[in-house]
C-alpha cells in the first residue's frame, strides 16, 4: 500500500503568493488492494454511517464489496444528471460520509450529494476515465446541456490499480485523453494570464506539468499495471491543481469547450477524454500559429497525435464517429459556452473555412 499525502503538505495561499484560496481538503490518496484500503479507512477518524454510491456495473466491480466492508447504505446512480444529483442529495441526509464507487458519473453525483448534504466524501474510482477523481468540480447534464458546478473534493481517494486495469479500453483511453488535453488547457490559462492579467497559480501549474510527465512516461511503459498506476496518479494531480484554485481553469481550456459543444449536439455520447484529445489536436496547431508562448519544442500537434495513438484514441473524426460538420461548428461556436474564460478560441475566433482547414492540417479529416 502506497500513500500520497496532500492536505497540509500543500503550500498555503500565502506561501504560494498566488491569491487563490488553496483548498486543501484532499488529505490522502491511497494506492493498493481494495480490502487493505477499506481497512485503512475504518482505522481513520471518518464518521459513520456510510452511504455507498454505485451504478449497475460498478456495484458488481467493487460496490457490493465496499458496502459489505463499510456496512453502508446503498444508492444506485442512474445517470450523470443534475436532477439525479439533487434527488440523491435529499435522500442521504443523516449519512455522515458518502463513498462514490465508479467512474465519472457515479463520482460526480456522489460528490455533489456530499457537498449539498454536508457529508464527507471519499472517492473509489473503478475506471481511470477522467480527472474528477480528486477535483472540486462536477460535470452534470440537465437536458442536453452540460453544467459544471463547484463542490468539494474528497478527503480521501482509494485507488486499486488492479480494478482500474480491468476497466474497458475506451475508458482508459479517455483518461489518457483528458490528460493529453492539458497540453492545451495550461497554455489557454497562461494566455489569460499574459493578455488579460488573469490570476495564475504556479503551484497548480506544477501539478499539471507533473500530470503531463506521468502520462508521457506511462505511454512508453509496456507493463500494464505500472502504466495504469501512473495514469491514475496523473489524474489525481490534475484534480489537485483544480482543487488549489477552486475551479477547472488549470485543466479545462478551448479543447474542453469543444467537448462540451459536442456533448450538447452529438446524438451518441463519446467518452469525455477522447473528445478533449480530439479537440486538443487542432487547438494545439491554432496555438502554434497565434500564441507566441506556445511550448518551445516540447509539445506540438504531432507530439499530441503520437500520444493519442499510443493511448488508443481514435485519430480521425470518422473513427470517433463525430460528424465533420459538427466538429467544424464546435470549433467556431464553442467559445460562446464560456465567453469569459479566455482561450485561443477567444483570442483568434475561427470561421468555418479556417476550422475545416485546421482539421485537415492535423489529419483529423
Amino acid at each position: 500500500m502506497r500513500i500520497l499525502r496532500f492536505g497540509d503538505k500543500l503550500p498555503s495561499s500565502e506561501e504560494c503568493g498566488c491569491g487563490f484560496e488553496h483548498d486543501r481538503t484532499l488529505k490522502e490518496v491511497i494506492i493498493g488492494p481494495l480490502r487493505e484500503l477499506l481497512e485503512y479507512v475504518l482505522e481513520q477518524e471518518v464518521e459513520e454511517p456510510f452511504a455507498i454510491f454505485y451504478d449497475k456495473v460498478t456495484y458488481e466491480v467493487a460496490g457490493k464489496f465496499v458496502q459489505k466492508i463499510l456496512k453502508g447504505g446503498g444508492f444506485f446512480v442512474k445517470g450523470p444528471t443534475y436532477e439525479e444529483a439533487e434527488e440523491k442529495s435529499q435522500r442521504v441526509k443523516g449519512f455522515k460520509t458518502i463513498v462514490g464507487v465508479g467512474g465519472g458519473t457515479v463520482i460526480d453525483v456522489a460528490k455533489y450529494a456530499a457537498f449539498k448534504s454536508g457529508a464527507t466524501f471519499i472517492s473509489i474510482p473503478t475506471s481511470p476515465s477522467h480527472d474528477g477523481i480528486a477535483s472540486p468540480t462536477v460535470s452534470l447534464f440537465s437536458g442536453r446541456k452540460r453544467i459544471s458546478k463547484r463542490t468539494r473534493p474528497p478527503i480521501i481517494s482509494l485507488i486499486d490499480p488492479s480494478i482500474l486495469s480491468n476497466a474497458p479500453r475506451f475508458l482508459k483511453a479517455s483518461g489518457f485523453g483528458d490528460l493529453i488535453a492539458k497540453i492545451v488547457s495550461l497554455k489557454d490559462w497562461q494566455l489569460g494570464r499574459d493578455e488579460l492579467g488573469e490570476p495564475y497559480c504556479k503551484t497548480a501549474e506544477s501539478f499539471i506539468l507533473k500530470s503531463l510527465r506521468l502520462i508521457v512516461e506511462a505511454l512508453e511503459i509496456h507493463d500494464a499495471f505500472e502504466k495504469i498506476e501512473r495514469l491514475a496518479e496523473g489524474l489525481v494531480y490534475s484534480g489537485v491543481a483544480m482543487m488549489l484554485v477552486g475551479s477547472s481553469r488549470p485543466a479545462s481550456g478551448s479543447e474542453h469547450l469543444i467537448s462540451h459543444y459536442l456533448d450538447m449536439n452529438l446524438k451518441r455520447r463519446v467518452p469525455h477524454g477522447i473528445q478533449c484529445a480530439l479537440g486538443a489536436l487542432p487547438m494545439a496547431l491554432h496555438h502554434e500559429r497565434y500564441n507566441e508562448n506556445w511550448w518551445k519544442g516540447e509539445y506540438d500537434w504531432m507530439k499530441i497525435k503520437i500520444l493519442m495513438e499510443r493511448a488508443g484514441i481514435p485519430l480521425t473524426l470518422k473513427d470517433a464517429e463525430i460528424p465533420e460538420d459538427l466538429m467544424v461548428q464546435a470549433m467556431v461556436e464553442a467559445w460562446k459556452i464560456r465567453p469569459n474564460r479566455y482561450t485561443i478560441l477567444h483570442k483568434r475566433k475561427l470561421d468555418p473555412i479556417e476550422a475545416r482547414k485546421l482539421l485537415i492540417d492535423v489529419q483529423l479529416i
